[in-house]
């Protein structure tokens, strides 16, 4: 029982290796016919301020965490 236990793995991990393949040949096939405007198919707000802002989320989490711990060794 154990083999057949292991031979379903290894069908399980072929089928998401060969879904990986397939992923990465759309990519490919998606970038010689749109060329660089394939982003567009694959990332939203491509054009929109996404870069200016990276991070500002993690660093206000990080703050709000911050707050809360302090807050809470305080009430200690």
């Amino acid at each position: 029982m154990v083999t057949t236990s292991t031979t379903l793995s290894d069908k399980e991990r072929l089928e998401k290796v060969w879904q990986a393949f397939q992923a990465a040949q759309q990519l490919q096939e998606d970038r010689l016919a749109w060329g660089i405007n394939h982003v567009n198919l694959y990332v939203e707000n491509v054009d929109g301020d996404w870069l200016e802002n990276w991070g500002e989320e993690e660093e206000e989490e990080l703050t709000e965490k911050l707050v809360i711990r302090n807050e809470s060794e305080v009430r200690n």
